[in-house]
């Protein structure tokens, strides 16, 4: 048998040990910081994107619901208007005569009332005979201008407030100086879409009519209207209307505050382009028509529809056509497309009243870029610790190389001395002290073993604090830092023991998600140190309404899940009753400095079928986003 000398064989492998264990160790350690690393981007981008969808759906249905509201306002009030105006012509009243004072004959024919007394302009086309019978209509038509004031003045959507008469007369708030150049001398009402959009024929229920987009006769641009007829028992006398401009519909809209510097589109159910962000028009090729600029003294004398403008279904690109052909087929629409070679997120809602669809566009760079330039950080830190590492070990190889040749003389002379020393010590029926050799190391060698057996009785007692230092971090392991209750790390273990027992029992299992309504609102508003009082505060209170052996897990952020063993799906909903009211009741007695919020819950119970837990969860989750869609704020 070949034999090596002890000092050769102490330097070959303290080198080799030394050298190999660190280099293993920090090439591990780079494989794991890198592909950690490239992981949390991963993670950090969906968990963005997650975030997004539900923060641009949440505005753009914010958004839109004060639309819809405000729409069904303008139509209440236009049935306002009808009554009123139906009222005057079926039960007409003696009033004042006409007063010629204000009223005049333009050079054009038209008979205009020329001076403002507060009320209504008033335009008769030069086509109609102004007779008394006319004139008593007109003065006693006076009486709309009071009503017509109040709708424009105290409602901010409202641009103008309208009577056309079928006798081709049109009583119109505000007042127009001049009216007599704003509309055609020769005025035929019924040649309008105001008008004839709400006649018998295209109306038979007589009911408030939203008409498509059109060019304002009046000078306001393009227009939306809602109109009602006005029937003396079954014929037409006229058309009273209500109208907002679009420019005031897309400022409510497509200005709206949309994360990420959204592009935003206004399209019409034919797939007319209604409204247009600068930016969108970029991203889609498309230039605006959203500002009709009107040619001096021009008179529109029938209706011109916005839909008469550019269609983006008529779009050169084949591939933006069919895309926006999917969205204007579909109420609602996500998808991520790529245009341009970029990569966006769509979301689209509709507006039921009108039938428009409100398009959104978010460039995934704007969402990303954080991440991605933190990405990039991290690996040129990552390149620089590799070059420190190269650098560190020609030098510390070169260290070692000394080292190890001092340390290898160093131990070797005293060796044989501590193996002469201890030969014998196996023989001896008691334990023997061993004396000082005058070598430092074996003497303190020697010190140490004195010292083990009477302190082996105190190291036991370490012992005993240690593993249960050990049991106690294992529990920290598994409890979340900020609310002290469980994390998903003990729903695992949870899981593993006890879907065997559950699925035998008879007892079953119920548990639901609790998710704080609008928590980035409180988070962007207060800061993330309020946002995690708020979380805590939700744990106490949740604390005071589940019985002891009943677990908490925070599943992550502001989304908690509660497990009642032993229970059914009726008793999990009435302990969820029981959290919502707790909350609920604690929002009315706040103390100044305190947050009010409100949460959403969704209810499941453990099913024969289910493999695992995470089959109930599944089905909670499904039901929490159901009680986010019903208005929050309760439980499903």
């Amino acid at each position: 048998m070949n034999k090596i000398r002890l000092e050769k064989l102490i330097y070959k492998n303290y080198l080799k040990t030394s050298v190999f264990s660190i280099l293993f160790i920090e090439l591990a350690l780079l494989i794991i910081y890198f592909t950690v690393n490239n992981k949390i981007v991963d993670i950090s981008i969906q968990s963005l994107l997650s975030d997004i969808e539900k923060s641009v759906y949440s505005t753009i249905k914010n958004s839109i619901k004060d639309t819809e509201q405000k729409f069904n306002h303008v139509e209440d009030l236009s049935y306002i208007l009808q009554n009123e105006h139906q009222n005057y012509f079926k039960y007409s009243m003696k009033l004042d005569d006409f007063d010629n004072r204000y009223f005049r004959y333009a050079n054009n024919g038209v008979f205009y009332k020329y001076k403002d007394t507060g009320g209504a302009s008033l335009f008769v086309s030069n086509k109609e005979n102004v007779n008394k019978n006319l004139k008593d209509e007109i003065a006693r038509t006076e009486v709309f201008d009071t009503t017509l004031k109040t709708l424009v003045n105290r409602n901010n959507l409202i641009v103008a407030a309208y009577y056309n008469s079928h006798r081709n007369y049109t009583r119109y708030y505000p007042f127009l100086k001049d009216i007599y150049k704003v509309f055609p001398a020769d005025l035929k009402v019924s040649n309008y879409n105001f008008y004839y959009e709400a006649n018998k024929k295209n109306n038979p229920e007589k009911k408030a009519v939203w008409t498509d987009v059109y060019l304002d006769p009046a000078g306001q641009g393009w227009m939306l209207s809602v109109v009602v007829p006005i029937y003396k028992n079954d014929f037409l006398e006229g058309v009273s209307g209500i109208d907002i401009t679009v420019k005031s519909i897309i400022k409510n809209i497509l200005e709206s505050e949309i994360p990420y510097n959204a592009s935003s589109i206004l399209l019409d159910k034919h797939g007319n382009i209604i409204g247009i962000t600068k930016n969108s028009e970029d991203i889609l090729n498309l230039k605006d028509s959203s500002d009709y600029k009107y040619i001096k003294d021009e008179k529109i004398g029938k209706t011109i529809y916005k839909r008469d403008s550019f269609n983006i279904l008529n779009h050169q690109d084949e591939k933006i056509k069919e895309l926006f052909n999917k969205v204007i087929n579909e109420d609602n629409y996500s998808k991520e497309v790529y245009l341009n070679g970029k990569k966006y997120l769509l979301f689209s809602e509709k507006i039921k009243k009108t039938s428009w669809f409100v398009i959104s566009l978010i460039d995934e760079d704007n969402i990303t870029s954080e991440v991605r330039s933190l990405e990039s950080y991290y690996k040129k830190l990552g390149y620089t610790i590799i070059a420190t590492i190269i650098i560190f070990y020609l030098a510390f190889f070169v260290f070692l190389h000394f080292r190890a040749k001092k340390f290898v003389r160093k131990i070797n002379f005293p060796l044989l001395k501590i193996i002469e020393m201890t030969k014998n010590i196996g023989d001896k029926k008691s334990a023997e002290k061993l004396q000082e050799c005058g070598v430092y190391e074996i003497d303190l060698l020697s010190d140490n073993f004195n010292k083990m057996v009477d302190k082996l009785e105190e190291k036991n007692k370490e012992l005993i604090q240690s593993e249960y230092k050990v049991a106690f971090n294992e529990k920290l392991a598994l409890t979340d830092s900020l609310t002290k209750v469980y994390n998903r790390r003990f729903l695992d273990e949870f899981s593993n023991k006890y879907s065997s027992e559950i699925s035998l029992s008879k007892e079953g299992l119920a548990l639901f998600v609790v998710d704080i309504d609008n928590f980035k609102n409180i988070n962007d508003t207060y800061g993330h140190d309020r946002g995690d009082e708020v979380i805590t505060t939700l744990v106490s209170i949740i604390k005071t309404v589940i019985r002891k052996n009943d677990f908490i897990v925070r599943l992550g952020g502001d989304e908690f899940l509660i497990l009642l063993p032993s229970s059914n799906l009726k008793n999990c909903k009435k302990v969820a009753t029981k959290l919502i009211e707790s909350i609920n009741e604690r929002n009315e007695i706040l103390e100044p400095f305190e947050i009010s919020f409100t949460i959403s819950i969704g209810t499941a119970n453990y099913e024969k079928d289910d493999v695992g837990i995470e089959d109930t969860i599944k089905r909670a989750d499904k039901q929490l986003y159901k009680a986010k869609s019903q208005g929050k704020n309760c439980i499903t």
